[in-house]
């Protein structure tokens, strides 16, 4: 279940801070001239604006960012941010890891600087704004099939991949067997199983005529049985398996240190551009 553990933690948030309020306000006295409960001092920020609050560094100051609310195929509300122009002929749709959207940030502000690629990075139902009913947390292509309408009807784009890391390896996975309109993809250190569905069960959906071009990454880092069964998943699909050095995810696309996109990133870049496999 994507977004049930999303959900806890911000309720959870949320409990703590009635508890500590109530805390506070036990015997306190108000001003006369206090301003009443509740009031707010400025208006709330624009939606672009609080994400890149919420994000920070993640994503460079300098990309061109939209924060975007889509409609889910079967329902519930989907957050997505823009990275790059508005028009691309290329787009990349992005699924993340468990930290959510912002840490695609930085590889897709290069993609915009050094392929032309925009992204829209997405947040799975459950995670930062994105809230879906349970029939819609289990349709994968829930969040997919509307950003990858988003790309070819509203930005114009010819050709649109998709990407994930972790987690989002694992939902890529699973939406491209389920039919989603993608030209390539490409799943990062996603999980052998996810929700319940052994990825190696769908190999077979993958590999079929139609299907488009994919990609596996994995390194040994994440461990030796985790490591073969990305391979073994690869070679059924018929798509090619890179081997990442060492690190999980994001940590394998763009350099964490740096903040420099490393060779697979550049892969990612020449997968989602079709300029080759290098």
């Amino acid at each position: 279940m994507r977004g049930h553990g999303g959900r806890r933690a911000r309720g959870a948030a949320t409990l703590a801070a009635l508890v500590l309020l109530a805390g506070c306000s036990s015997g306190s006295t108000t001003r006369p001239d206090a301003p009443p409960t509740g009031a707010t001092t400025g208006a709330a920020p624009d939606p672009t604006t609080a994400l890149r609050e919420r994000c920070l560094s993640a994503i460079p100051e300098s990309a061109d960012l939209e924060a975007l609310t889509l409609d889910g195929r079967t329902g519930g509300e989907v957050e997505v941010a823009r990275v790059g122009p508005g028009s691309s002929t290329t787009v990349a749709v992005l699924l993340p890891q468990i930290g959510g959207l912002c840490g695609w940030g930085r590889w897709a502000a290069a993609a915009a600087d050094e392929a032309g690629v925009t992204s829209l990075l997405v947040n799975p139902c459950g995670y930062g704004e994105s809230t879906c009913p349970d029939d819609a947390d289990a349709d994968p292509l829930n969040e997919v099939a509307p950003a990858v309408a988003l790309a070819r009807e509203d930005l114009g784009a010819t050709r649109v991949v998709l990407l994930g890391t972790s987690m989002g390896g694992s939902l890529t996975v699973m939406a491209v067997a389920a039919g989603a309109d993608v030209d390539a993809w490409a799943d990062v250190s996603g999980p052998p199983a996810w929700e319940g569905t052994d990825l190696a069960d769908l190999a077979p959906d993958l590999a079929s005529d139609g299907v488009p071009d994919g990609l596996v990454v994995m390194a040994p880092s994440d461990g030796r049985a985790i490591f073969a069964a990305a391979r073994e998943l690869a070679g059924r699909a018929g798509v090619p398996f890179v081997a990442g050095r060492s690190g999980h995810g994001w940590e394998l696309l763009v350099d964490p240190v740096e903040g420099t996109p490393t060779r697979i990133g550049r892969r990612l870049f020449a997968l989602a551009a079709d300029t080759g496999r290098e």
